[in-house]
C-alpha cells in the first residue's frame, strides 16, 4: 500500500481527492476509535470526532492556518483528542451519561402518508422555535446550505472550530428535544 507525505496528505485533503482521503480514513480512524473507546465513548462517537476533526483539519487548510509542526498524522489525532475531550468535559457538565444508544432516525417514506409527513414537520418547528436565537440562526444557515466559513463571517464567530462546535451542539440539542417528546414515538410507531 502506498504511503504518503504530509504534504500530499494536506493537499489530498485540499483537493477531496478520493485516494488521499480513503487512506486518512483508512489509517488514522482505528487510532481515534481506540481512544474514543478507551475514554468511555462508541464507535459511532469515535466516528463522528473523526468527522469533525477532518473537518477542522479541512477549514484550516482553506483558511491557510495549518502549520503543521509534527506529522499529519500526529496533528489529526491531536485535534480528535481535544475534540472527544471537550464533550466529554460538556457532558460532564450537563451530569449527562455517555450514552451508548444510538437514535437513528431513518427518512421515513411518507410520499403516501402526508398527514405523518406535516405532523413531524409541525414537530420540528415546536421544537425549532424553542432553540436559542442564535441556534436557530446557525441550523438555519446551515440547512440552507451555508458553509462552515460563511456561518463564522456572518455570525462573527472566532474561528471554523468554534462553529463547527457550535452547530453540533444546538443540532444535538434539537435532535434531543424532538425524540424526547411523546408525540415523535407515537408518529414513529404509526410510520413504522
Amino acid at each position: 500500500m502506498r504511503q504518503f507525505s504530509d504534504k500530499e496528505l494536506v493537499h489530498g485533503i485540499f483537493t477531496h481527492n478520493t485516494c488521499i482521503l480513503n487512506f486518512i480514513y483508512r489509517e488514522y480512524l482505528p487510532y481515534i476509535d481506540h481512544f474514543v473507546r478507551q475514554h468511555g465513548g462508541s464507535s459511532d462517537e469515535a466516528k463522528d470526532v473523526f468527522q469533525e476533526g477532518m473537518i477542522i483539519v479541512y477549514y484550516k487548510i482553506l483558511d491557510n492556518e495549518l502549520s503543521l509542526k509534527c506529522k499529519f498524522s500526529t496533528y489529526l489525532y491531536a485535534v480528535c483528542r481535544n475534540i472527544w475531550i471537550q464533550t466529554v468535559k460538556k457532558k460532564k457538565r450537563h451530569n449527562e451519561k455517555i450514552n451508548e444508544k444510538l437514535y437513528m432516525v431513518e427518512e421515513p417514506e411518507m410520499e403516501d402518508d402526508p398527514l405523518a409527513r406535516g405532523e413531524l414537520k409541525k414537530l420540528f418547528e415546536k421544537h425549532f422555535i424553542k432553540l436559542s436565537y442564535d441556534c436557530q440562526r446557525i441550523l438555519r444557515m446551515f440547512y440552507n446550505g451555508c458553509t462552515f466559513r460563511e456561518i463564522k463571517k456572518e455570525l462573527g464567530y472566532k474561528n471554523i472550530q468554534h462553529t463547527v462546535d457550535r452547530k453540533y451542539r444546538c443540532n444535538k440539542n434539537l435532535i434531543k428535544k424532538i425524540i424526547g417528546d411523546p408525540l415523535f414515538n407515537r408518529l414513529k410507531d404509526e410510520i413504522y
